[in-house]
């Protein structure tokens, strides 16, 4: 669980910007889907979670609870998240930002996504669809 900043800048890849809380009842239900997500299309997909009004500690014991295998950026206070402005919510967690390799938003989830219906997004957004 690091502190750092959220970026679109993976060159030949589709981002998936995930924004999530450990007490946050949706956002545990999801993780594996994620974790097995970020998995499954780590040749065409970088993933990078987004840590909002959370404890350090709790954050970091949730992330490797569930084995997450993508960096988090511990952003308690939603600074990165506002340059995330009309594309995340700052106020429903859990949300996911699919992006193309151009940076351009190709698709949000609020809510849980599971991880079929997000490999299927990430392949349709890698493909140009």
């Amino acid at each position: 669980m690091g502190s750092g900043t959220a970026t679109t800048r993976h060159p030949g890849k589709v981002v998936v910007i995930n924004v999530w809380a450990s007490w946050c009842g949706p956002c545990r239900k999801e993780a594996p889907d994620l974790a097995a997500a970020s998995r499954s299309t780590a040749k065409v997909a970088r993933f990078v979670g987004l840590n909002i009004r959370d404890q350090r500690d709790a954050a970091r014991a949730f992330s490797r609870a569930v084995k997450m295998p993508y960096p988090s950026i511990f952003d308690p206070q939603g600074q990165q998240l506002v340059k995330f402005s009309g594309q995340l919510s700052t106020t429903a967690i859990p949300t996911t930002l699919v992006i193309d390799k151009q940076q351009r938003s190709a698709a949000r989830i609020t809510g849980p996504v599971d991880r079929d219906t997000l490999i299927q997004l990430i392949d349709d957004t890698a493909n140009g669809r």
